[in-house]
């Protein structure tokens, strides 16, 4: 009998014993646990900011890919993404973590901004204010306007705005202005110039006060304080301590190979003679460098067969896009300051509000070219010459081609949205673009809102779109 209670007590204390140290090492003391502000903050800037611009460079036809179709080389759109609602997710844990601290509540509302107008410049009505709710009521979630989404991302930016501040402390976790808010702040407010241009068709056409608004953040700077020089461009800057901070596209072989300059973007900058072509891609192989008769782009129009007859004589992208010896690169733009300027620059044209718009303009060429180490004479010569000078053609025009240069391989699909507002590069079609030789104006909608939320869907579609669910179709921020 004594024997069994002894055996029973060393089996019990083997059990409990042997569930500690089965704990204990269920446990990696090195692995954070529990989300953290300051860890939310890095995931969520990683996720906004480290954003491959490649696709968007062949569908605004800066670059083209022939290896085989590729959706935006092809113009065969289908449908888009509603990935970014799992960017808002994170920034929904964010958000009570951070309540007693106004910079990560500003960084919040900027959060927001950035991934639903990201939505709604793709897809057109978008679930806003109810987005998020479901796993809290069990809410499919309604469509809002597209009118009704800008006025409300404006508003956070003025929220935004107002929250940022340096003597609210350091940003803790921050990857990109290293937890300076006053950075932040600019760039709140240049990111409010620029969906205020987003809205310049609809100016005078909605109850959102477009020109207003751009004067008011004009007219004050020591409330609402802009980008003053590259040191505060909205930028995420790679390294080689881990192979996931290097540049998105060091290593691919399909770029590096099958991925040339576009015909019409190789002859706008060689008709300018502009430096930077000798920055964005590598001389016809054979050739030497630095010498714009040496450079030429693929036809994006032609099938990609064809494009491929041609390429051997063609401008690949320049090698230090691929390059894994230097996978650092560039740093990747979200926003720069040269884009800030020819905003302002475009606003003065159209009136909205006073200024010098020549100097804007030549601010934003100045801050580009300095981008890659372009500077002095050349640059002086550049600005000088009939075809980038405004007191000749067309200002807008001049301005907003001098912006989808800048806006190469950099500031995500914001050079193809804009040239959809402008119409200004003519971006090339033909046999291999399909979709009947046209550029889409947007994506349709997941297939899980068809399945999920189709009430609320059909509802967005017809109000929107009598067309259907068409990628040809003209959103209301474009009309």
């Amino acid at each position: 009998m004594k024997k069994t209670a002894i055996l029973l007590i060393i089996c019990i204390f083997t059990l409990v014993t042997g569930c500690k140290k089965f704990d204990y090492y269920q446990d990696n003391p090195n692995k954070p646990t529990k989300a953290t502000p300051a860890l939310l903050m890095t995931y969520i800037c990683q996720h906004i900011f480290n954003n491959n611009p490649i696709s968007a460079a062949y569908a605004s036809r800066h670059l083209t890919y022939y290896e085989r179709p590729n959706e935006s080389i092809n113009y065969n759109w289908n449908r888009g993404s509603f990935d970014n609602y799992n960017g808002l997710r994170q920034v929904l844990k964010l958000e009570p973590l951070v309540m007693d601290n106004k910079n990560y509540q500003g960084l919040v509302h900027l959060f927001r901004v950035i991934y639903f107008a990201q939505m709604t410049e793709t897809f057109g009505d978008i679930p806003y204010t109810d987005a998020l709710r479901a796993e809290q009521d069990g809410r499919t979630p309604s469509y809002d306007k597209q009118e009704d989404i800008y006025e409300g991302l404006l508003q956070e930016l003025e929220k935004a705005n107002s929250l940022l501040d340096a003597a609210n402390g350091i940003i803790d976790g921050d990857i990109i202005y290293d937890g300076d808010a006053n950075k932040w702040k600019k760039l709140v407010n240049a990111y409010r110039l620029r969906l205020l241009i987003h809205l310049s068709k609809k100016e005078g056409q909605t109850k959102i006060a477009i020109k207003q608004q751009f004067q008011t953040i004009i007219s004050d700077p020591a409330k609402y304080p802009l980008m003053t020089g590259l040191g505060d461009n909205a930028q995420l800057v790679f390294n080689t301590s881990d192979p996931s901070n290097y540049y998105p596209t060091a290593g691919h072989l399909s770029v590096s190979t099958l991925v040339s300059l576009e015909q019409s973007f190789v002859e706008m900058l060689q008709k300018r003679e502009d430096p930077r072509l000798f920055s964005f891609g590598d001389p016809i192989a054979g050739k030497t460098a630095g010498v714009f008769a040496n450079y030429k782009g693929v036809d994006a129009g032609l099938s990609p067969a064809d494009q491929q007859s041609t390429a051997a004589q063609s401008s690949l992208i320049a090698r230090r896009y691929v390059d894994l010896r230097n996978p650092v690169n560039e740093p990747m733009i979200f926003l720069s300051y040269a884009e800030q300027e020819f905003l302002i620059a475009e606003a003065i044209q159209r009136g909205w509000i006073n200024g010098d718009s020549n100097a804007h303009y030549q601010n934003g060429i100045t801050a580009s070219m300095a981008f890659y180490k372009i500077t002095g004479t050349a640059v002086t010569d550049y600005l000088n010459s009939d075809l980038v000078k405004l007191t000749t053609g067309d200002p807008l025009t001049k301005i907003w081609t001098q912006k989808y240069i800048a806006f190469y391989m950099n500031s995500g699909w914001e050079p193809f949205f804009e040239q959809r507002r402008t119409g200004t590069p003519t971006l090339r079609v033909g046999p291999g673009t399909l979709n009947g030789g046209k550029v889409p104006k947007r994506w349709q909608y997941p297939l899980a809102e068809s399945q999920y939320n189709e009430t609320n869907l059909d509802v967005a579609l017809k109000r929107q779109f009598p067309e259907g669910d068409n990628v040809n179709a003209s959103m209301w921020l474009i009309k």
